[in-house]
């Protein structure tokens, strides 16, 4: 029976080569008898009408064209300058001082097979800092740092190196610190093999189980070395948690160890994040990042609702619009924890660092390292087990240092404390101080030529006026704060600060007259608030000089004087400036969607200038615009000419979440641009009023401090910037081109499928896609991007009371997403369009440029012959090495790619005998720009394959041998090889089907990458694949449908 077999099938497949023969044979025969009779027309010469005819012919063709051509060229210009955008179109100017180290890594050897069962892939090391860390045994609190995406175990030394020195630094200044617990850090790191996290779940959850068990073994040091090591006469107790600092997806990898099994529950008290995507992959290059991403938000998120995470602090500190890596809208925590335990902040608002940062400066800069560990040794509490502050000290903490103080609760919260009676003090003129009067306005200058005395002190008086009260009035004070010190300016001097007193008269006499005398309170002055003068381009390494700016709302009914008191000594440089005016009303001006598209935008504040000016631009919460501002300061004309400005002005620009803040300096064109949430909604259910954080977008605030004495007046001009709005679009949807980019390679191949149906002819990519221009595609997939978006709004407004809330956030993650009610909400998406039709036209040419020129090269060499049919065996031989070679050791993705490259031979074969079969050459080319778009879903797992091959590790995801995400790609190459798709044409029953369904099974692909995998575009290789699997069932099909 097998022989018989057998022989059947060899029959049936000599019959069926037969037949391809034949027709092979008088189709090759034509064409050759036409090539005959061309060759011998082009013999003789053509008379001058016919010349003339072929001329004008060719000048028709050309004319009809060039509006396609023109368009075609206008797509890849607008492409091409997306990409020059997303590398250069960033308006910040990196400007980081350099970090020093003198680094030592001691590796854990005993932390070996009986620990983890990782000890062959990863390593832990104890970092020692050369000149502060003498011991090889750690004894402090233990700190563990976690790289990122194909990051070093070397790149903690930096903060690291950072810490140690403000930790010598603090003790020196205040030994008894030690007493109370600030014993320093004991810096871990561990090596992760430079694994690509970002684009490999399972890698994240292999990591997340190894820091859990290097977390288990460092805590398992203490016990002897702290017994050992005795810094203070305080018992410090056994530390039962681990401080976690985590770079880029460190920080995923930190919060992602709290949802495995083998996490020690109170080991991880504290996460700090640098730079790391919270909220939504990076790369959605795989299916695996995106599970680990819902699994670990979901905990996060109950685990604050039931109180499982209510001792943890999470901070994200990210690096704004210098970071090309990672979108920094994702670094926002506001959605995932309560601010009681959260915060997140841009490096470009914190003092003393005021810079964006790149994705891999955060570490290294010099100004963030300082902080950062300026940060740590506050926090430190080793009589603590958990080694730190309580939380809501601990909070407090970093609070102040990373949020500027004029904002929100910080400058109201001070005004609350308590005064105790030793802040009552006498000032006298004759014994002390002078006594001055100010009128309302009028500036209080305390500089070497006018109100400076000989004596130690001045006070200068502002009046207040009782009518109507004082609630509401507030006092400005803007002063340099080389104004205190004893000593020239030392960047180093944080904490001097004036007094500011309320005061009565404290005798009968005139305010004016030299024997008068007041008696004083001591007010609780609010947290100083820093304006840098730096400018783009100054020496990082040079401490930066700042203005010092206090805000203080009055409640003073019971005085009648504010009083701020300054040294009187001469020689002292800087100036004070003070004013008492009303609460500074901001002067708000609503954006429409198109009004910057027509003209520039001017605003002129309503009220005069003051010391501070500020201005609201209400404006939707899009991350996309930069908008361009122009500042104008009119100058005051009865003191311009008589005076200098005694300081440039300062801008900064801010919004109501503290999340993101800049500033200028002495700048007069900026631009505005903000980070706003991420465009898709957490996926489990509503959060409750405890978990998400209260701070809701209310528009953009633009604070201006200039001179009032030498200007009069400001006004701020607004336009779109529209190259870097271009490079903010790309940053924040570059994961959406490929999903776009497939919706075309899948409307290419359809029209040149539709097209051999209809005409017999199989139609190249680039004649395809110019078919697709000119037919109208490309308009209308324009109008429906614009269109998508409105429709999904009117939609979930229309439905907002009748769906739940899971089905309120399905229906606005799908498409794009919701990213508020801006023109860019409509432009994006069709711009999205045009460019990914750029992307793949780029792609149709470079795959056919490669092809011919590869065709070319091996006419020359060999002499290929068309197969007509596949060889039995060599086929059977490679389904079996496929099968098993997926099944046990090689992922399928690198399967794919041999596929891949053998579609490309293939093409360069067909190319050579083009001129015998052109349409099967043009069915291979289509094949593989095809397939061009699911190579970039399997690069994260082979590049993670080929590392792990090479430190001889072999336990792969399960998933990775999952034959059924191959069949279809394999089926229709060893299908298609040297055969193009039959014709699905005529009225028969059962070509009709297959036609109808070959076209749905298109448009189903185009409709799924079109709502769904905008942000799941690793959902489009399966897709691929399906319509693959379908090509090579129409493919196998052609058999019958041929012998009928």
């Amino acid at each position: 029976m097998p022989a018989t077999h057998s022989n059947a099938a060899s029959g049936n497949s000599s019959s069926t080569s037969s037949v391809y023969s034949t027709r092979l044979t008088a189709r090759l025969a034509a064409t050759a008898q036409q090539n005959a009779a061309d060759t011998s027309h082009g013999s003789e010469p053509l008379p001058a009408n016919a010349k003339q005819t072929m001329c004008s012919k060719i000048h028709r063709h050309i004319r009809s064209r060039i509006g396609t051509l023109c368009l075609l060229l206008a797509t890849v210009v607008v492409g091409l300058t997306t990409a020059h955008s997303y590398f250069h179109g960033q308006s910040d100017t990196p400007n980081c001082g350099m970090s020093y180290s003198r680094p030592r890594y001691i590796e854990q050897t005993e932390f070996g097979r009986s620990w983890t069962r990782y000890s062959a892939k990863y390593k832990l090391y104890l970092y020692r800092e050369g000149g502060f860390d003498v011991h090889d045994q750690p004894f402090r609190i233990p700190v563990l740092f976690v790289p990122g995406n194909a990051g070093s175990h070397k790149q903690v030394r930096s903060i690291a190196a950072a810490s140690s020195s403000a930790f010598v630094k603090m003790v020196g200044e205040s030994p008894h610190l030690v007493d109370e617990g600030c014993v320093g850090y004991d810096f871990f790191t561990v090596g992760l093999n430079e694994e690509l996290t970002a684009l490999h779940g399972y890698s994240i959850l292999e990591q997340a189980d190894f820091v859990n068990d290097a977390i288990r073994y460092i805590l398992s040091l203490y016990p002897k070395t702290r017994a050992k090591h005795q810094l203070s006469q305080t018992k410090m107790a056994l530390p039962t948690s681990v401080v976690v600092v985590g770079h880029s997806m460190g920080g995923v990898v930190a919060r992602t160890a709290f949802t495995l099994p083998n996490h020690i529950v109170g080991s991880i008290h504290a996460i700090f994040t640098l730079s790391t995507p919270h909220n939504n992959p990076t790369a959605s290059l795989e299916r695996h990042v995106e599970d680990v991403y819902n699994t670990i938000n979901q905990f996060w998120r109950r685990g604050f609702r039931n109180g499982t995470l209510d001792d943890v602090s999470l901070v994200s500190i990210a690096g704004g619009n210098l970071d090309s890596m990672i979108n920094s809208d994702y670094a926002f925590v506001g959605d995932l924890a309560p601010s009681r335990n959260a915060l997140s902040v841009l490096s470009s608002g914190i003092n003393d660092v005021w810079l964006s940062l790149d994705h891999q400066s955060i570490l290294w800069c010099a100004q963030m390292a300082h902080k950062f560990s300026a940060m740590m040794v506050r926090i430190m509490d080793a009589r603590q087990p958990t080694q730190l502050v309580p939380l809501d000290e601990r909070m407090a903490v970093m609070r102040e240092l990373l949020y500027p103080s004029i904002d929100g609760e910080v400058s109201e919260g001070v005004m609350d404390r308590p005064m105790g009676s030793e802040s009552y003090r006498y000032v006298r003129l004759a014994d002390n101080d002078e006594v001055k009067l100010h009128p309302v306005d009028v500036r209080a200058l305390a500089d070497n030529s006018q109100t400076r005395s000989r004596k130690a002190r001045a006070l200068h008086l502002l009046p207040l006026h009782k009518e109507g009260g004082y609630n509401g009035q507030v006092v400005q004070v803007l002063y340099d704060p080389q104004l205190f010190a004893d000593q020239p300016f030392d960047a180093s001097q944080t904490n001097v600060q004036l007094a500011l007193l309320s005061c009565n008269r404290n005798s009968t006499h005139n305010i004016a007259d030299a024997d008068v005398n007041v008696l004083c309170t001591t007010l609780s002055i609010p947290k100083v608030t820093k304006l840098p003068l730096k400018r783009d381009g100054d020496d990082p390494n040079l401490p930066v000089h700042s203005l010092h700016y206090i805000e203080y709302p009055l409640s003073l009914d019971q005085y009648e004087y504010v009083g701020i008191e300054v040294p009187a000594k001469p020689g002292i440089q800087g100036f004070l400036q003070a004013s008492l005016t009303d609460q500074p009303q901001a002067t708000e001006k609503t954006i429409g969607n198109t009004q910057l598209l027509v003209q520039p935008l001017t605003i002129v504040p309503d009220q005069k200038l003051g010391v501070r000016s500020r201005i609201k631009l209400n404006v939707p919460e899009d991350p996309f615009i930069v908008y361009r501002t122009k500042l104008v300061l009119r100058r005051n004309p009865a003191t311009a000419l008589s005076q200098e400005a005694k300081f440039g002005p300062v801008v900064r620009q801010s919004d109501g979440r503290r999340f993101e803040s800049k500033f200028w300096y002495d700048q007069r064109t900026l631009d505005l641009a903000i980070h706003g949430r991420g465009a898709y909604l957490p996926t489990d259910s509503e959060p409750s009023n405890k978990t998400v954080s209260s701070d809701m977008w209310d528009g953009l605030y633009v604070d201006v401090w200039a001179d009032p004495g030498y200007y009069a007046g400001l006004e701020l001009t607004l336009c779109i910037n529209w190259y870097s709005s271009l490079n903010r679009m790309v940053k924040r949807y570059d994961m959406a081109l490929l999903a776009m980019s497939f919706v075309w390679a899948s409307l290419v191949l359809l029209h040149q499928l539709r097209v051999w149906n209809s005409d017999g002819k199989f139609p190249g990519p680039l004649q395809a896609i110019e078919r697709l221009v000119r037919n109208g595609t490309l308009a209308g997939l324009v109008v429906a991007a614009g269109a998508t978006p409105l429709v999904q709004g009117l939609v979930a407004h229309v439905m907002h009371d009748t769906w739940s809330t899971t089905t309120l956030v399905w229906w606005n993650n799908l498409f794009l997403g919701v990213r508020g009610g801006s023109i860019a909400t409509v432009a994006v998406p069709a711009l999205l369009v045009v460019i990914a039709l750029g992307f793949v036209l780029c792609q149709a040419i470079v795959l056919t440029a490669v092809c011919a020129l590869a065709s070319w090269i091996g006419s020359h060499i060999t002499t290929v012959n068309v197969k007509t049919a596949a060889v039995p065996g060599r086929a059977l031989a490679a389904t079996i090495a496929f099968v098993v070679f997926v099944s046990t050791f090689v992922p399928y993705q690198f399967a794919f790619l041999v596929i891949y490259l053998a579609q490309l031979i293939t093409v360069v074969r067909t190319q050579i005998l083009s001129h015998k079969t052109p349409n099967l050459a043009h069915y291979q080319l289509g094949l593989l720009l095809f397939w061009t778009s699911s190579l970039p879903y399997c690069a994260p797992e082979l590049l993670v394959w080929v590392r792990n091959l090479s430190v001889l590790w072999f336990d792969d995801a399960p998933a990775d041998h999952n034959l059924v995400s191959m069949v279809g790609y394999f089926a229709l190459r060893m299908l298609a090889s040297y055969n193009i798709v039959p014709r699905l044409r005529g009225s028969g029953v059962c070509v009709r089907r297959l036609r109808i369904v070959t076209y749905v099974c298109f448009a189903w692909a185009v409709v799924c990458a079109w709502v769904v995998c905008m942000r799941r575009p690793y959902v489009l290789y399966s897709v691929n694949n399906a319509v693959s699997a379908w090509l090579a069932l129409v493919q196998f099909a052609d058999i019958p449908l041929r012998l009928v």
